[in-house]
């Protein structure tokens, strides 16, 4: 069944705000059942930026439908963030780097993207998430074009929640990771 421009947007909606939803008693439950304590804060961390990692996909996958919201809610917004972007650039601080996500989100009407192959690596305060970024995306004047491209995400905690700090995408994937990760 196809759906209109709309209800696609309406469904991208109603997906990143569940799983918003999901994360924080998620991170809990990881927490509640973390074995012993030396282990716990890595482990519950590790979960915590897994959940922290797929939010930010479905924020991305929000923002190529026009719905930038949810990725204003996984980022921070202090001066320190960064982006650097699968295109190029180099965005520094929450203005530039959402200024970078309107203009992609504006370049690239539609499509997904989604994170496979993910390795967490959790410390106290920072963590960080590696992956390989695989979607399709159309051009506003194009077909839609597939991709494999490798990613780092790294968190801070703030306030009590894991943000996005650093985003960093290249397509500098050989062969066999590219065809590996379909």
């Amino acid at each position: 069944m196809e759906l209109s421009g709309y209800w696609r947007n309406m469904l991208s909606v109603a997906t990143a705000v569940a799983l918003l939803s999901l994360a924080p008693p998620l991170a809990r439950t990881a927490r509640a059942q973390s074995p012993s304590p030396a282990s716990s804060t890595a482990t519950s961390n590790e979960n915590d930026i897994r959940a922290a990692t797929l939010l930010f996909y479905a924020a991305f996958n929000s923002a190529l439908h026009g719905n930038l919201a949810p990725m204003s809610a996984v980022w921070s917004h202090r001066p320190d963030v960064t982006s650097l972007s699968a295109a190029g650039g180099h965005a520094k601080g929450w203005n530039e780097v959402y200024a970078g996500f309107q203009n992609m989100a504006r370049l690239y009407p539609g499509g997904s993207i989604e994170a496979r192959d993910m390795t967490v690596v959790a410390g106290k305060d920072m963590c960080y998430s590696v992956c390989i970024e695989t979607g399709q995306l159309r051009s506003s004047e194009g077909p839609m074009v597939k991709f494999n491209q490798r990613a780092t995400n790294i968190f801070r905690l703030e306030g009590g929640s894991w943000k996005l700090i650093h985003h960093h995408a290249d397509s500098n994937l050989n062969e066999a990771d590219a065809s590996a990760s379909r």
